[in-house]
C-alpha cells in the first residue's frame, strides 16, 4: 500500500511504484487535439479557440501489465511543447 507520508511522490511515481516494490520498465502516453470543452475552457482559463492537447500517460511493467495510469491529462496547446527523442540502435 502507498504511505500517504509520501505524498505528492518525492521524485514522481517511478519512484512512489518503486517503494512498493514494482519497477516500470515502460512509459507509454497517447494524444489527441482538439478545440477544449466547456469545461476546459472554465478550468484552464483559455478562449474556445484555443486547442489544447489531451493525453494518456500509462506506466507499464515488464510483463506488459498496466500498473497506473494518469488518464485525460489536459494542457493548453498553444503553449505547450513536446520533445521526442528516438534512439536507434547502432
Amino acid at each position: 500500500m502507498a504511505n500517504p507520508i509520501n505524498e505528492p511522490w518525492p521524485d514522481g511515481t517511478r519512484a512512489q511504484l518503486l517503494s512498493l516494490g514494482i519497477t516500470v520498465n515502460r512509459i507509454t502516453e497517447s494524444f489527441t487535439a482538439a478545440l477544449p470543452t466547456e469545461e476546459e475552457i472554465r478550468t484552464l482559463r483559455i478562449g474556445a479557440g484555443v486547442p489544447v492537447l489531451r493525453y494518456a500517460r500509462r506506466h507499464i511493467v515488464d510483463t506488459d501489465r498496466i500498473v497506473e495510469v494518469a488518464h485525460r491529462i489536459v494542457r493548453r496547446g498553444d503553449t505547450t511543447v513536446m520533445d521526442f527523442v528516438i534512439a536507434l540502435d547502432e
